[in-house]
């Protein structure tokens, strides 16, 4: 009789388990490593001036220009402006300059001053004059925007002009005729 003879052949592991093992092993004992405590914040002095006065406060290191404002009991207007800008983080020692920025519009009337028109007629006899229509001045409205920074004035340009009233002009009639000379 025959005897069947089995065999086991016995496969080495896999490099690509031995890998997987191996980073298994490594990710665990990463996650073993004490957590880093935060440091303390550090805290950072910060001058600001605004309105001719300067008030110092004190803020944690990384606040922004915003949060040391509203510390010193600065409100912004819309127009002015912050050195360095609102949204700047602080990390050390800085001094922060406020420029006060108003505008205001001012309303002036002049006086658009009339023009003589000249119209010579054969009709009328040589050098004399006749005053058709007389001149009337007009008025015009001119509007000055005025921007001050810190109460100083830095510019005044116009900003609109409307006329009120057209200027007439006057209109003189002067005479050209020749007398006539008998040949």
């Amino acid at each position: 009789m025959g005897q069947t003879i089995h065999t086991h052949t016995f496969k080495p592991i896999s490099t690509l388990w031995l890998w997987i093992c191996l980073l298994i092993f490594i990710l665990s004992l990463t996650g073993c490593t004490p957590v880093a405590q935060p440091a303390e914040p550090v805290a950072i002095s910060v001058a600001v001036i605004a309105d001719g006065q300067q008030k110092q406060v004190s803020l944690p290191a990384g606040a922004t220009v915003q949060t040391a404002l509203e510390k010193a009991g600065v409100t912004l207007g819309t127009l002015d402006r912050v050195e360095p800008p609102t949204f700047t983080a602080l990390t050390s020692a800085a001094s922060i300059q406020v420029t006060r920025v108003r505008e205001e519009f001012e309303v002036e009337e002049t006086t658009i001053a009339f023009e003589t028109q000249t119209v010579y007629n054969e009709s009328l006899p040589d050098g004399q004059t006749m005053q058709i229509q007389p001149g009337q001045n007009g008025v015009q409205q001119i509007t000055y925007r005025r921007v001050f920074e810190n109460d100083v004035e830095i510019s005044r340009t116009i900003f609109k002009t409307l006329v009120l009233s057209e200027a007439r002009p006057e209109i003189l009639m002067v005479g050209v005729q020749t007398p006539f000379i008998p040949i």
